[in-house]
């Protein structure tokens, strides 16, 4: 059965910290397709904290638009909100029932994992790959995890062969690799302070933030 992988965030904006661990990950478990899902109105973001949907998803559009096998979701697109990854990925396995689904995520988010709603379904849904954060990760993630998900805890090396898991089974891999040292609020921060970002984004992206005057930039036109 071919392997495809979902990655849902707020990508704002996308930057090299989601696209370089994913292509290891793609590499690694030899996805099919890893599908992009920006979130319309995540729950932990409310009150139009985020730049608009429509600049981030044509940003994550224009960085993606490289990868051959990189493709963005329009799935939470106009949903009413919150909009909660639990009902995304289940809308989106519906779609692709012929796949084994796996949910790429950062340890960040994961160590929180049991924050999310309904989170004891979601983990039923896919397959966990784990990208890792330098903010936590090791012992420390560890200890912060439930105890049914440690059971299922399985360390991968970037770029070894990942046999397929026996059926039923939902495993968590944890990517072994690099971590890189962006966030998106570090990216805001800098923008805001009139830093460069060049080295932390595709140029598409630097040149969309510029152009349209998103985080705090001077737009062009009238």
């Amino acid at each position: 059965m071919r392997r495809v992988a979902v990655f849902g965030g707020s990508f704002d904006p996308v930057h090299l910290g989601h696209l370089v661990p994913t292509v290891g990950a793609m590499e690694t478990f030899g996805f099919a397709q890893v599908v992009f899902i920006p979130a319309y109105d995540p729950p932990h973001k409310p009150g139009g904290l985020l730049a608009p949907y429509s600049h981030r998803f044509a940003m994550l559009a224009l960085a993606t638009q490289p990868y051959e096998r990189f493709f963005v979701s329009d799935l939470e697109m106009g949903r009413p909100g919150p909009t909660y990854t639990v009902d995304t990925l289940a809308a989106f396995a519906a779609r692709c029932s012929d796949a084994e689904l796996y949910f790429l995520l950062g340890s960040d988010s994961f160590s929180q994992i049991t924050t999310w709603h309904r989170w004891e379904e979601l983990v039923e849904m896919a397959h966990l790959v784990v990208l890792h954060r330098a903010t936590v990760w090791g012992e420390e993630l560890f200890a912060k995890l439930p105890e049914k998900l440690r059971a299922r805890l399985v360390p991968v090396q970037l770029f070894a062969q990942v046999p397929d898991p026996p059926r039923g089974a939902k495993a968590v891999y944890l990517l072994e690799h690099e971590p890189f040292p962006v966030s998106a609020s570090l990216i805001r921060q800098r923008l805001a302070a009139g830093q460069t970002i060049s080295e932390l984004v595709p140029p598409e992206v630097h040149r969309w933030i510029v152009k349209y005057g998103l985080y705090h930039q001077r737009p062009h036109g009238c």
